[in-house]
């Protein structure tokens, strides 16, 4: 199966799902039932690792948002895991064994590897504050090599027709996807905002949406247009399954809860089929492409970035400049005209 996803045959997403489906058939299969509940990968540190490893978060939670959290506990696993497979400890740690764990992840790092040089570098500041170690790396891992950035793409106009027009709005499943992809498009809020959005979060009365968010843990308003609102009220009056969940968006099948991680890109890899719009996996048009086509759509109607970035909750103007590159005629009106530069031959007379 990771030979499938490494071949681009399959998404991470879809192995997972897989490999989800194969778990409750086996667990059916010996027990005759299947509880549900969310599985996470066994653990194959010893007790004082993992109790470790909660002082970490515990730690790092004081100054970090939730998903920033998840990421630098991840790649301390990872570092602790690699240390268990060649014979280390934490408290014998060299600079070769960082340097080694770095090469060893290298692979899985397609886009750059700043964001594990960051988490272990956390993760040694802990360790020097707990004593584990008084191995220091901030000079080993104070230059990393440039993430490499490519700007991935937003969807065109008559993609975003295409999409929105596909997704059949006489089922339950149609009423809530489209509700999610219309909020996406008219407020450019992140999938996992829109997963994690609750009912109390809407004012009716306003037509606003006030929340916080999941990535940055800053609060959030946002203005809820007539076709998002709309929607949603459609899904809930007409979709959504009776249920005490908290969630506006939750699961079409028992047990109604709120939907998960993968939710975005399986509804996107259906919609994207039945609307005709080519997709492969890695090409960029995920759920989160909507986020891209409003930003991108905010530049192009002449809205500055500082207004981009308070729509889109960006904690720096920096992170919207990004949206500029996908503005495609908006770019056209910097070019120069060329017939104001007089051709010259060049080369020998």
């Amino acid at each position: 199966m990771d030979d499938r996803v490494r071949r681009d045959e399959i998404r991470s997403a879809l192995r997972s799902n897989l490999e989800k489906t194969a778990r409750m058939m086996l667990e059916f299969q010996q027990t005759g039932a299947v509880v549900w509940k969310r599985r996470r990968p066994a653990s194959s540190l010893s007790a004082s690792g993992t109790a470790l490893l909660s002082s970490f978060a515990e730690y790092v939670q004081k100054e970090l948002a939730p998903g920033s959290v998840r990421i630098v506990v991840a790649e301390a696993r990872g570092f602790m895991s690699h240390l268990d497979r060649v014979g280390r400890s934490l408290e014998s740690v060299t600079v070769d064994d960082v340097r080694a764990f770095l090469v060893e992840a290298r692979p899985r790092h397609a886009s750059g590897m700043g964001n594990t040089v960051w988490a272990i570098k956390r993760y040694f500041q802990f360790l020097n504050h707990q004593g584990v170690t008084e191995l220091k790396v901030d000079a080993m891992l104070a230059r990393v090599g440039p993430r490499r950035t490519r700007a991935l793409p937003c969807f065109t106009p008559d993609e975003t027709d295409r999409i929105v027009t596909a997704i059949d709005t006489a089922t339950p499943r149609g009423k809530r996807d489209y509700a999610m992809v219309r909020l996406a498009l008219s407020t450019g809020l992140r999938c996992c905002d829109i997963v994690s959005l609750r009912l109390d979060e809407i004012d009716w009365h306003r037509d606003e949406i006030r929340l916080v968010q999941n990535k940055t843990s800053t609060p959030l308003t946002l203005p809820l247009s007539a076709e998002a609102g709309n929607a949603i009220a459609d899904w809930l009056l007409q979709g959504r399954p009776d249920s005490g969940a908290p969630e506006v968006f939750i699961r079409l099948y028992a047990p109604f809860t709120r939907l998960t991680g993968p939710t975005g890109a399986l509804i996107m890899s259906r919609w994207l089929a039945e609307a005709s719009v080519s997709h492969r996996a890695h090409d960029g048009k995920t759920f989160h492409a909507l986020r891209r086509t409003t930003g991108t759509r905010l530049i192009e109607s002449g809205a500055e970035l500082a207004l981009t970035a308070q729509v889109l909750g960006h904690a720096s103007v920096e992170s919207s400049r990004r949206y500029i590159a996908l503005a495609d005629e908006s770019l056209r009106d910097c070019a120069l005209p060329l017939d104001s530069f007089a051709p010259a031959k060049e080369g020998p007379r």
